[in-house]
């Protein structure tokens, strides 16, 4: 077993993947919330990520983040009337870092 090349070649592809998943899930939800004007999410971001940090979070997990925005501002505003945070990355960036 500890020499079956398909196996670890499998067992890494599932587990890129689902790391991915995972740690896209979290970040696109601080995104989102941030992007939505949370004070508490824009504190812990502040706190935990410096800005060159986050910009490659958004880069490496753009996809998510749009989905996460899909998930969380679109259906509920289309569906029950909430109003919809603007998808602006840039704005959360200024917000964020500006000195």
């Amino acid at each position: 077993m500890y020499y079956d090349v398909e196996f670890w070649v499998l067992f890494t592809s599932f587990f890129l993947v689902l790391t991915y998943l995972v740690l896209g899930f979290i970040i696109a939800f601080e995104v989102v919330l941030a992007m939505s004007g949370s004070s508490v999410a824009l504190e812990w971001i502040k706190k935990h990520c410096s800005y060159k940090e986050l910009y490659a979070e958004v880069i490496i997990f753009y996809p998510m983040i749009l989905l996460g925005y899909f998930f969380l501002e679109m259906i509920p505003h289309y569906l029950f009337g909430v109003g919809k945070a603007a998808f602006d990355i840039q704005d959360l960036f200024d917000r964020l870092y500006q000195n």
